[in-house]
């Protein structure tokens, strides 16, 4: 028997049934007439493609999302320093409600994400700042001002697509980071006007 003539074993004829584009009973039908001895391994694998959950991109995104929330809550209560729940004033942002907090603030979304991982000082920001962030965050300056100013934590995605073992990075001033976060004069000049 050569291999042209030798057929598909049942691993192999299921796999082919799944990935047709339709399973309805037409295909199963076929497939049935053409390969009889693998009826009841057929009929079964229908049946569990028929029941099984099918995933969207939306579905997928969003349990990234709620995974993500959950990550930051976890880590903003074992970085808290007497025990009490951190919350993070970020994690409720999808990425469009991020970028337009960072409009709102008239910022780039590069010092907005260090501000969100704690790559900051929360020392060296000034507390008008804080109170506009807060404003716009929809929370007290209080809370922000405790989030900020809790150890910085690794965002979740980070680890999970990085080459070597991820480390969370020195905190930087205020100052440096207006510097070195792609802002306009205009913008770094109105942020240093909030000084207190």
């Amino acid at each position: 028997m050569t291999a042209e003539n030798a057929k598909p074993n049942e691993e192999e004829v299921l796999l082919a049934f799944s990935v047709e584009p339709t399973h309805d009973g037409n295909t199963l039908q076929r497939y049935l007439k053409e390969y009889p001895e693998y009826s009841a391994a057929l009929v079964a694998c229908s049946i569990e493609l028929m029941v099984a959950p099918t995933r969207s991109d939306e579905v997928v995104s969003a349990s990234e999302t709620a995974v993500d929330r959950a990550w930051q809550r976890f880590q903003s209560a074992i970085n808290a320093p007497d025990g009490t729940i951190l919350t993070n004033p970020f994690a409720k942002l999808n990425p469009t409600a991020f970028r337009s907090l960072a409009k709102q603030l008239d910022v780039t979304n590069l010092l907005l994400v260090r501000l969100r991982d704690r790559a900051v000082d929360a020392a060296t920001i000034p507390r008008r700042f804080v109170e506009k962030l807060a404003t716009e965050l929809g929370a007290t300056a209080d809370a922000v001002m405790a989030y900020l100013s809790s150890p910085p934590g690794m965002v979740s995605n980070h680890s999970f697509r990085s080459i070597g073992k991820p480390t969370v990075t020195a905190q930087i001033s205020f100052e440096h980071a207006i510097e070195t976060s792609q802002l306009t004069q205009a913008q770094q000049e109105t942020i240093k006007a909030l000084k207190d």
